[in-house]
């Protein structure tokens, strides 16, 4: 029923935003995932997702993100990241990008719900990895400020909120926050270590003289392996 009353609401807003014209892109995001632990502290995880725009009739970008990351004590840890994408330029001519992002988060449990703070240090090359300077607007350079929470008691479903600011850093012109996102999801506990989930993204991009609005849909399946047990030495009789 829940998940029911949430898909029913995302195609509504997915409709009107589409209803606008011009204005609104509607953008659907598909992603794959697997990850777990290596050890009590390190972390390891690939995703492979799959985004359309243009009223998600037209192919925008695939990428592969490799993530490591590390435990800290009192709920910190630290991670660092790689995306290797192919995605389409103006001509409508496939190319690669590269991605480098490093984030530092922060999580707490507060009554029933699961809170997460993350900040992320983002740089994605031009094209041309020895033209930065000349081409400054295809290589931004952002810090992400990202705000979460997760109800936890629900059995096997996970609903959610999280809103997330963009901030550019290289450019003088652009000082403060010009991108947001505002999400909405549910995700289902499927059986040995699997989850599906549902999303919407409502985002709003400030940097040119015209806003750019976008909703987002999209269906993410992760799968959590488990980690690798020590051998035990057998005793030398």
């Amino acid at each position: 029923m829940m998940a029911s009353r949430l898909l029913h609401t995302i195609l509504f807003l997915s409709v009107a935003c589409v209803a606008q014209g011009q204005q609104w892109d509607f953008l659907t995001w598909h992603s794959l995932k697997a990850g777990g632990e290596l050890t009590k502290k390190i972390s390891l995880s690939v995703e492979q997702q799959v985004r359309l725009n243009q009223n998600s009739l037209h192919f925008d970008e695939t990428f592969t993100d490799v993530e490591l990351g590390y435990d800290l004590p009192k709920g910190f840890d630290v991670s660092a990241a790689y995306r290797f994408s192919w995605a389409l330029d103006k001509n409508q001519t496939l190319f690669n990008r590269h991605r480098y992002s490093i984030d530092i988060g922060y999580a707490e449990k507060i009554w029933k719900l699961k809170t997460k703070f993350r900040a992320r240090f983002q740089h994605r090359p031009s094209a041309s990895l020895f033209n930065d300077r000349l081409e400054p607007d295809d290589s931004p350079m952002f810090v992400r400020l990202k705000l979460s929470v997760e109800y936890t008691k629900l059995k096997k479903w996970t609903p959610g909120l999280a809103f997330e600011a963009f901030i550019r850093v290289e450019d003088p012109n652009q000082a403060g926050a010009q991108k947001f996102r505002y999400r909405a999801f549910l995700n289902y506990n499927l059986p040995k270590r699997q989850e599906v989930g549902l999303f919407y993204i409502l985002e709003t991009d400030h940097a040119g003289y015209t806003p750019v609005f976008a909703s987002i849909v999209g269906i993410n399946y992760s799968f959590e392996w488990k980690r690798p047990k020590k051998k035990k030495k057998k005793d030398k009789k």
